[in-house]
């Protein structure tokens, strides 16, 4: 009987335990290719083609193989790593994390 009931209170507390995982304040990250990008916001297509927008902010920084960047030097087409917060909603754009430019 005690075994049945640990058993039931490790299903119930399953789903509370994915609960607290994506609440607000914790970084996560994005892998995707970035479909547009503004001033404001950019959307990164992730994997099987969902997309995804984040907010842009003052205080998001960019970087190309770990050395600032500027947004300006950000291309739609180009892989990235989004680090990002939930924020009333929203995903916020802590930081870009992109590759080495491509040489043609």
């Amino acid at each position: 009987m005690k075994l049945r009931i640990s058993i039931l209170t490790l299903l119930l507390a399953l789903p509370l335990a994915t609960i607290a995982l994506a609440h607000e304040g914790h970084h996560h990250d994005a892998m995707g290719v970035i479909t547009t990008i503004d001033a404001s916001q950019l959307t990164l297509r992730l994997a099987k083609g969902r997309t995804d927008v984040y907010t842009l902010t003052e205080e998001t920084s960019f970087l190309r193989s770990e050395e600032p960047a500027a947004r300006e030097q950000v291309a739609v087409g180009e892989r990235a790593v989004v680090v990002y917060e939930e924020e009333d909603g929203a995903n916020v754009a802590i930081e870009v994390k992109l590759g080495p430019k491509k040489k043609r």
